[in-house]
């Protein structure tokens, strides 16, 4: 497999990040990456959703046109890729779809806590919070707070 630099796209909404994304991705399975291996990172469920959609949607449309083919094949600076090129990457994304690091910052650091809880200081199983869990046990912490400094005012300043 030839090198291919990590990569950080930062851009604003409907700027092309899925579209390079997706190339991104698929020039990584084209020089032989294993698909467990690529880490595709973004802020939210849905757009990780529209990245793995868009993959398999280049993917099998390039696998069964071969003037899709083509296009993708530039796309992702493999010229040389063909149907069957994409067939390959597209079997070996399905195979591997269990094992794939396709979704949120949150969910990847999520499961890396979870592997290495201990080193974390973490005890015990752990899980992430919603938005209404977070607002409910910050109002709980901060009522235990001024509970506990009644007496002292300048505590509850």
């Amino acid at each position: 497999m030839s090198r291919i630099p990590n990569m950080m796209i930062r851009a604003s909404a409907g700027t092309g990040k899925t579209f390079q994304l997706t190339n991104r991705f698929i020039r990584l399975l084209l020089c032989g990456a294993a698909p467990e291996r690529i880490i595709a990172l973004t802020f939210t469920r849905k757009a990780a959703g529209e990245f793995f959609e868009g993959i398999l949607h280049k993917l099998a449309e390039a696998s069964d046109d071969p003037s899709k083919a083509t296009e993708l094949a530039k796309g992702t600076g493999h010229p040389e890729a063909g149907p069957a090129e994409f067939r390959t990457a597209l079997r070996r994304l399905v195979d591997s779809m269990g094992h794939l690091s396709l979704g949120t910052i949150d969910s990847f650091f999520h499961r890396v806590l979870g592997m290495f809880s201990p080193e974390y200081g973490l005890g015990g199983e752990f899980e992430m919070m919603s938005e209404f869990q977070r607002k409910h046990v910050r109002l709980s912490v901060l009522e235990t707070l001024f509970t506990r400094s009644r007496g002292n005012r300048g505590g509850q300043e």
